[in-house]
């Protein structure tokens, strides 16, 4: 048997710093460094030149002096970090003071050696850093490769899809890539979906449609995966992508789930890709029969003439009213309109701990009563995907929609949020007024920390519906818009008068200065500092 070829390792460079120059000579001769897998060895004696060195060509490990003239050895390898260079750096010094070795560990240095040391130790050191260096590189070409191959396979995948839905497939191609799991099995029932992107939002960026079907993929495999559904996406043309899906293992979703998880995916789409859809499905049915649904769900796509989003079922199909299977859900819609939304949440509650406590909990009972409550959810706001959306609109919110079958204790945060969340939406004009008052009540008391539960119960709201309010109409939280408040405060105050900094900090709710500046510099992109010394010229 001929031996295993070896795989190549890629040479290594390696930067000595010391200020003194037998040091860095008698470092460069006394250790066999090719011996290590260096091909490049080059010595400094300041940092200055360590820099100079380093933005030439970036070193895979340092050994570095720390006690240098003008700056030391921690002060180099702290530009180091901040570079974003994964050099691996040793520390040399001939003082053993532990302060020194404390600071090199907390900034991620890789060891440190108290010098005399002999050149045997220095080099047993350098050489496990040689190797985590190229245990790294493996990681990242395994990394790269793996990403490689999943793209590859996507746009395999994407390719077979359209051929088969237009009838021009090879066979054999289909069943190799049947084999290797990533396209729908014949021999089972699936779900066709064709996604259709209606409009951007004007501040969007357009998405090349490749990109944008890995965007899809990636969401749908997250979305899907909980339920063990296969789901590969292939664009088909400009604003056209299917689609199929189908169970893998144990119990596949019934058309309403997924129904419900494509929603789910147009809310995900809306927050951030800021497009909007509409999917066109039917119920599951053969692989082999997927191409003639097709060219069905291609003509209701053309009937939408007015770009209308949603989930839409097939119309030869019509969807039949929906049976509540815990029946006792049915009548919460009354009490939510009447505006008793804290009964619903004790309604709910109970029945779900009698029903694990009669031993009636499970996979599918749980599914059942988390498809019913929301079907009461979408009764109540009267079929409205704009409410159901502005009631999910939070990545919070999204993750409780999201998550709601897959344990009683989810299922009860999921009735916790839609109960305490719903509030009656007031009509513009009272909108205005209430954030009108809110916004001059935030002004009179930035000196005050003003948390969210405090704002709310001063206009009498739910906390998230008036932090999604506040977004609506201002595009910050209600958070980001009180701390912007606050900092527009301190550059009229920095700009208009000679209060110390810290006394504006203090003065509006700043304790901690530091904490202070970090935040104007983020909010305002100067510190406190270059504010006052550029309005002072």
């Amino acid at each position: 048997m001929p031996p295993r070829k070896q795989k190549r390792r890629k040479s290594m460079k390696l930067l000595i710093v010391d200020d003194q120059p037998g040091v860095t000579e008698g470092l460069c001769h006394g250790v066999n460094w090719a011996q290590l897998g260096f091909s490049q060895v080059q010595a400094v004696n300041s940092v200055r030149e360590a820099r100079a060195a380093m933005l030439n060509t970036v070193p895979d490990v340092m050994l570095c002096d720390i006690e240098m003239p003008e700056e030391t050895g921690l002060e180099l390898f702290k530009w180091v970090k901040k570079q974003g260079f994964a050099t691996r750096c040793i520390f040399l010094t001939a003082h053993a003071k532990f302060s020194y070795a404390q600071e090199a560990m907390h900034l991620g240095a890789f060891d440190y050696i108290i010098q005399p040391a002999p050149y045997s130790e220095i080099s047993q050191v350098t050489a496990r850093a040689v190797k985590d260096v190229q245990a790294s590189r493996d990681q990242k070409e395994l990394t790269q490769m793996g990403r490689a191959f999943n793209e590859q396979a996507q746009a395999i995948t994407a390719q077979a899809i359209r051929a088969f839905l237009s009838r021009q497939h090879n066979e054999r191609d289909v069943k190799t890539l049947q084999g290797l799991g990533i396209f729908p099995r014949s021999d089972r029932n699936g779900y066709l979906v064709l996604i259709h992107i209606l409009r951007w939002e004007p501040t969007a960026d357009h998405w090349e449609k490749q990109l944008l079907a890995v965007a899809l993929n990636n969401i749908a495999a997250e979305t899907f995966a909980v339920h063990s559904e296969l789901s590969p996406i292939a664009s088909v043309d400009e604003h056209s992508y299917a689609m199929l899906l189908q169970n893998t293992a144990g119990e596949e979703m019934d058309l309403e789930g997924i129904m419900r998880q494509l929603m789910y995916i147009s809310n995900v789409a809306q927050q951030y890709l800021r497009c909007s859809m509409a999917f066109y499905l039917d119920d599951k049915l053969p692989v082999p029969k997927m191409p003639d649904l097709w060219e069905k769900l291609l003509h209701m796509q053309g009937e939408n003439v007015t770009l209308r989003s949603g989930v839409f079922r097939l119309k030869e199909a019509p969807r039949q009213p929906h049976i509540f299977r815990v029946p006792q859900i049915r009548t919460w819609n009354t009490l939510l309109k009447d505006g008793y939304p804290e009964a619903v949440k004790q309604e709910a509650m109970t029945l779900l701990d009698e029903m694990s406590a009669r031993g009636e909990m499970n996979a599918d009972s749980l599914r059942s009563f988390y498809q019913d409550f929301m079907q009461m959810i979408y009764f109540t706001v009267g079929g409205s995907e704009e409410k159901i959306h502005e009631l999910f609109y939070q990545p919070e919110a999204l993750e409780l929609y999201r998550n709601g079958m897959k344990s009683v204790d989810e299922m009860k945060a999921l009735i916790r949020y839609v109960t305490s969340s719903w509030t009656e939406h007031k009509s513009v004009d009272e909108s205005k007024e209430l954030l009108d008052k809110l916004k001059q009540y935030i002004d009179e008391h930035l000196e005050s920390e003003l948390r969210r539960d405090e704002l709310a119960e001063y206009v009498h709201l739910n906390p998230d519906y008036l932090t999604r309010l506040m977004k609506k109409q201002t595009g910050y939280s209600l958070k980001e818009y009180v701390t912007r408040r606050k900092m527009e405060t301190a550059r009229t105050l920095l700009r208009t008068t000679t209060l110390p900094v810290g006394f504006i900090a203090a003065k509006l709710g700043y304790n901690n200065f530091s904490h202070f500046s970090y935040t104007y510099k983020k909010i305002m992109d100067v510190t406190p500092q270059e504010e006052r010394h550029t309005e002072g010229k």
